[in-house]
């Protein structure tokens, strides 16, 4: 929501993002590191998730004290992150149950609608649902269930959309 921080950059790069202190790192984040703080997050780890060709997000762990992950914590944060992936691609196959073909299911929807509504690619429609969320401290999921429930619309002329 503060559009920086170790998820952005973990999803981004499509590496693991580990924070082990984050009161050090206020110089690479300078937003999210003393929000995040102040919430009581010592440590942030993030992992990229993909389905298939698509980056859906990531996977991250909070703690409230600083310091690296074990080596066992490491190894089963990079166990969901390489757990199921196909030899060939290296993308997670269907051995994730969690990581299921619906998945998000809404947030594709809204951003079919987005697209046919405002005559745009999918890419752009997608990045208008999520500057949406952003801008109004929403979910993404959860502007999509408004759009898809057609209680919100974000016509061109929208300033926040």
């Amino acid at each position: 929501m503060l559009g920086e921080g170790p998820c952005l950059e973990s999803f981004a790069l499509g590496a693991p993002v580990l924070a082990s202190d984050l009161a050090a790192e206020t110089a690479r984040w300078p937003v999210f590191a003393p929000a995040a703080v102040e919430a009581g997050a010592r440590s942030v780890f993030s992992f990229p998730l993909q389905f298939g060709a698509v980056a859906i997000g990531t996977f991250e762990v909070h703690r409230r004290t600083a310091g690296p992950l074990s080596g066992e914590e490491l190894g089963n944060a990079l166990l969901l992150d390489s757990h199921g992936r196909d030899e060939g691609t290296g993308h997670l196959a269907d051995a994730q149950p969690w990581l299921a073909p619906d998945y998000h299911t809404e947030v594709y929807q809204a951003t079919g609608m987005l697209s046919v509504q405002l005559g745009i690619g999918l890419d752009d429609a997608l990045a208008r649902l999520r500057a949406h969320a952003f801008a109004n401290e929403l979910s993404v999921s959860a502007v999509a269930r408004e759009i898809l429930a057609g209680r919100l619309r974000l016509d061109e002329g929208d300033a926040d959309g």
